[in-house]
Parts: C-alpha cells; structure tokens; sequence
C-alpha cells in the first residue's frame, strides 16, 4: 500500500472516530425522528447536495438541526457509514432505499454501485418491481434494461407473483408490446386470467371490470382454437357471456375461415418469428455486392419456414478470426466457433492458437472472445452438455506437422482445457455430431504408420462413440465407404452421410473419387444403409465444417463444391431432402451468399436482430 493510500484510510479512521464521540460535529440529520451527529465537511465532500446547501447563503447554513424529509433513516444510516468508513452493503433488501436516497442526495457514485446490484441481480422474479421503481425515479438506464429484460423473458416473469399484483392499466400496457418474447399467444391469455382470477372475492369483482379490456390486448385469432374452446370451459364466469365472449367467437370464427391468413393480419409478437436458421459463417469477401453496405463483414443466413434471406456479423469481421475451422451449436443454442486469428493479430501475437468464440445475441450480433487452446488445425469440434470438444487434427511436433488422437474438453463456464480419452486413431479432416447425449466421429485422414517418414494417408470409414459419463469411446459398425470432406448430420435419431472424397471399403490404396453416397447409420441396430444419392458427386466446404444442417425434419445442403475439381467458388444453391419423399430437389438457385464460406450451422434465432438484404444486393 503506497503512502497516499495510507494517509487516506488513516483520515477516515480519525473521521470516523470523532463522529462515533461525536467530537467537532457541527450538524444534526434528523429522519424518521432519528438523529444522526455529522460533520458538514464530509458531507459536502461526498454530496454536491449537501455542498451546496452549506453554501449558498440561506437559513441551512446556519442550521443546527436539518430535517430529511424523504429519505429512510436505515437508508442514510448505511450512506453516513459509507462516507465515513467507505463501507457499503448492498443487498436485494436495502438497495431500492439506498439508491433513492442517493438520487436525492445527488451522490452519483452510490447510486451507480445500486444500480449496478439491481442489473446483475436481477431476474423474473424482481425486474417488473425494477423497472417500475426505476421508471418512478426517473432513471432511465435502469428502466430500460428492466423492461428489455422483462420482455426477453416474459415467460417466466409471468410464472412469479410480480405480474399478478399489477395494476390493469400497467398489465395491459405491457400486454400490447410486439416485443414480447413468447411463442405462442396461449401464454398471454393464460396471464390475463390469471391475474383476473389472482385475487379475493370482492376484488375478483373488482378485476372482473378490467376483463373486456384486457381481452383485447390478446391477439385471440393467433391462440389455437381448441385451446380456446378449452379456456372458455373452464372459465365459463369469466368469458361465456357478454363482450368477452363476442370476442372469443369472432376470433374462432376468424381462425376457423380463414386459418392460414390469421398470422398475416396481425403481428406476431417477437417470440414468434423465432426460427430456425441455416448459418453460412466465415465467408469470404467476393460473390456479393451492395452500395448500401459492406456485406464483406455479414455472413449468409437462409431461413426455410420463410424462404427469406438474411445476413449476421461475421467472425472474420474487425480483428477476431482470420479464418473458421470449424464451429457447434451447443444444446443450449450456443453459436460457438473455433479458428485462427487474422494476419494483423497474428503478427503481434508470439504463438498462435486456436481461437475460440462465441456468438452474442443480445449484444447485436457481435461475437466474444472465450478460450484459446494449442494450435492445431484440420479438427473437430463438438459439444455435449455445457462443455466443447476439440477432437484429433494436426499438431507440430518437432517442426513438423502430425495426424494426433488427442481430445481436449473446455466448460463454458470457464476454467482449463482438460484432456479427455484420446481417439482410438489419429484423425484429421474428420466430421463429429452430437446425438442422444454421444459424439460420433466418422470419416477422416489417418497415417499408415506412426513412424515420421513421408507416407501417404489412409482414408477412414470407421464409426468411433464417445460416452462423456465413462470417459470412454467405442468403434461401431464401418461405413461403406473410406471418406474425407463429407458431411454429416443428424435427423430423426439417425446419421446422414454424404458426399465427400473416397473409396469403397477400406483405404488399401485403391483409387479416390468424388462421391455422391448418402449413407445412413441407425445406432439402435447398429448398421448402415444407402440413402437417396446426391444430384451430383460433391465436397463439402474447404475446412472440416459440414455444408449442411437439419430445420423442421428436412436436411439442407447450402452450397457445395461439385466434384473434386479445384473450384474458386461453391455452386450457390441450397438443395433439400425431405425424408418422406426421399429425394433431393433444389429449393433455392444462385443464393446470394458468398463465394465460400467456413461451415454451416443451425440456430434458434429471431430475424429481427439480423440484417435484411437491400434492394440492390446482387450476385457478382
């Protein structure tokens, strides 16, 4: 502790020593009838309140005895303790006190730390008795992260007391928001009549009035009609009579006529439009043009329950990543990629590393920097609970690059890479997915030996399963085909296999062809069998990332590289396989994505946080 600081705690231990006897006090706070002996110095050092009061020439200044009207006397009894001891507990109890007698005291500092304690603690349980309490104090920062956060997670406000407690006009206020992140309207009606029903007798007569009102705040032609008919039932008071049930009726009748218009004639509520969306990340900067913004930085993002387009902040944006590797969608919705830093970066950074990032929603679309880990490169990545699998590819050893077994585990809480059980073969070029709790790795470039000479790589077609719980992997039953490049997903609890650079069998030198097989693995008989083939021999993208993902049971194949050429560009279009039909037809042509992009991935996400293309956007 340096001298400065020294001298400083030593002034506040004599300060607080003489308040304590009450040596040289020279004003009396008087709240709640309480007296509190101070010295006018330390109060107007600590609040421009109180400075100026001392100072400004009228009967305060003279005043022995100064009365606080509005402020809670444990309140300025915590906030006197700070000023002379600079100690201040916060908790969820006294902090609301605390912060308003810091607003009215003008002491910025105090209030900045409560309003701090309220953002980080808050939750469904508390954030309406915030923001209201924020919104009554005039503090509008607070308010509105409390109202962001209400509406974020108005699901599970509405499961707490707070929101049964409010007013009919705060309620019905918060019930017009389009920015209600709800799925389905059901949730609103629920919400009404609960807090109709959220009462005593006399004041469910009281709340009964307030009904209609509400009512119309529900947008009851998006409620599903049998669970309509079924809330009518059960609260035959409340809604089989009057201009409540006229309401009910003219929704049903409205659903029933016209089901497939409703969505379109009112708006959905933004829990709605969240949907399921094929991320094309890590593009490269040709392929696309607009005079209205540099979609060089925006990765290609396809939703198929619209058929519309959008665009999302790249990883390769700023100074982040140079390139994607590879990337996971964990089970949480956690967009999670992994890859090298940019060349300007690199150059200042002594090793490099692979570099792991996360995507953040609520940060408009930026991504933040979680982990870095030893370089290696050509892996997989994998996730399974709350934790990250970095699975085999190349690592240098001894000046050289080699195919490695090594498998390493990082939580998303936080924390060091740990290893885990080493692949039963080194691999590279590898595909991993996630199903019921296991990673399975398939395909891949092994060496023939483990000596250091020059030798050319096998191709795999081995089917490795990792248990997390036992910490063990196990070899199932082999692929028809010895592969690399291909693409692996998972649909209706089974694996889908496709395209890829091979060879029938296993790899014993025979000739490599680009092929256009869609295998599919059953794990509970464990075999194989042929799928409905490719429209043509395909690679998947240049990094060990699929090309593929799975929204509302159909596969989709966004770009691809046709046959084993060397292209400069993917064939921008997005083909889809319907398992019913079990053949595969082209849905989207000459996409305005990129010319290449890292991998594909599938996300839960609502389009309002993306970007929207031009008018002008072209495909060079």
């Amino acid at each position: 502790m340096d001298l400065t600081a020294k001298h400083g705690l030593a002034l506040l231990d004599q300060l607080r020593k003489m308040r304590e006897t009450e040596h040289l006090t020279d004003v009396v706070l008087v709240a709640d009838g309480i007296s509190f002996p101070c010295h006018r110095v330390v109060l107007a050092a600590f609040s421009p309140y109180f400075r100026v009061m001392f100072t400004c020439g009228l009967r305060e200044c003279n005043n022995r005895e100064i009365l606080l009207r509005d402020t809670p006397a444990e309140s300025l009894a915590l906030l006197l303790n700070y000023m002379y001891c600079s100690d201040l507990p916060l908790n969820n109890n006294n902090v609301q006190g605390i912060s308003i007698a810091a607003f009215l005291l003008q002491m910025d500092d105090v209030f900045i730390r409560c309003r701090k304690h309220m953002i980080e603690n808050m939750d469904a349980s508390n954030c309406l008795g915030v923001y209201y309490f924020a919104r009554d104090l005039g503090a509008e920062e607070l308010a509105d992260h409390a109202q962001r956060y209400v509406r974020q997670h108005f699901v599970q406000v509405c499961q707490h007391e707070e929101v049964l407690e409010l007013e009919p006009h705060q309620l019905g206020k918060l019930l017009m928001s389009d920015d209600l992140n709800v799925y389905q309207e059901e949730s609103i009606l629920d919400v009404v009549l609960s807090w109709v029903k959220h009462s005593t007798v006399t004041e469910t007569e009281v709340r009964i009035i307030h009904l209609p009102e509400l009512l119309r705040k529900v947008r009851l032609p998006l409620v599903n009609p049998d669970y309509l008919r079924e809330m009518v039932k059960r609260n035959t008071v409340l809604l089989a009579e009057g201009e409540c049930l006229d309401m009910v009726n003219e929704a049903l009748e409205v659903s029933t006529m016209h089901p497939a218009a409703v969505p379109r004639k009112l708006k959905l509520r933004y829990g709605m439009e969240t949907t399921d969306l094929l991320l094309c990340i890590g593009n490269d900067s040709g392929g696309i043009r607009s005079r209205y913004a540099d979609f060089a930085e925006q990765s290609f993002c396809y939703a198929p329950s619209t058929t519309r387009t959008y665009y999302m902040t790249s990883p390769r944006y700023g100074d982040a990543l140079g390139y994607v590797s590879t990337g996971v969608v964990t089970e949480n919705n956690g967009i999670i990629v992994a890859g090298e830093v940019g060349v300007r970066r690199a150059a200042r950074q002594k090793d490099i590393n692979v570099e792991i990032y996360r995507y953040k929603v609520e940060a408009q679309g930026t991504w933040e920097h979680l982990t870095s880990a030893e370089h290696r490169d050509s892996y997989a990545l994998g996730s399974l609970g709350d934790a990250v699998y970095l699975l085999g590819g190349q690592m240098r050893l001894k000046n050289q690059y080699l195919i490695t077994n090594c498998v390493e585990r990082w939580s998303l809480q936080g924390g060091p890479w740990r290893s885990a059980a080493p692949l039963p073969l080194p691999l590279a070029f590898h595909s991993v997915v996630r199903m019921n709790d296991r990673l399975y790795v398939m395909g891949g470039r092994t060496p023939q030996t483990f000596s250091m000479e020059d030798e050319p790589d096998r191709l795999s077609n081995r089917l490795l399963e990792y248990n997390p719980h036992t910490n063990m992997w196990k070899e199932l039953a082999p692929m028809k085909y010895s592969k690399y490049r291909c693409c692996a997903v998972v649909l209706n609890n089974e694996i889908f296999v496709m395209g890829g650079i091979g060879c029938e069998g296993g790899d014993r030198g025979q000739s490599r062809h680009c092929l256009d097989a869609v295998e599919i693995y059953n794990p509970d008989g464990d075999f194989w069998r042929d799928g409905p083939r490719l429209p043509c021999p395909q690679l998947s993208l240049h990094t060990c990332g699929p090309n593929a993902g799975v929204v509302a049971g159909k596969i989709y194949v966004c770009g691809y590289y046709k046959g084993a050429d060397r292209h400069e560009a993917i064939t921008k279009d997005i083909l889809e396989l319907d398992p019913s039909d079990n053949r595969w037809t082209v849905v989207v042509r000459r996409a305005l994505m990129h010319d290449n992009y890292d991998i594909c991935l599938v996300a839960h996400l609502n389009p309002r946080g993306l970007m929207s293309p031009p008018a002008d956007l072209v495909k060079l």
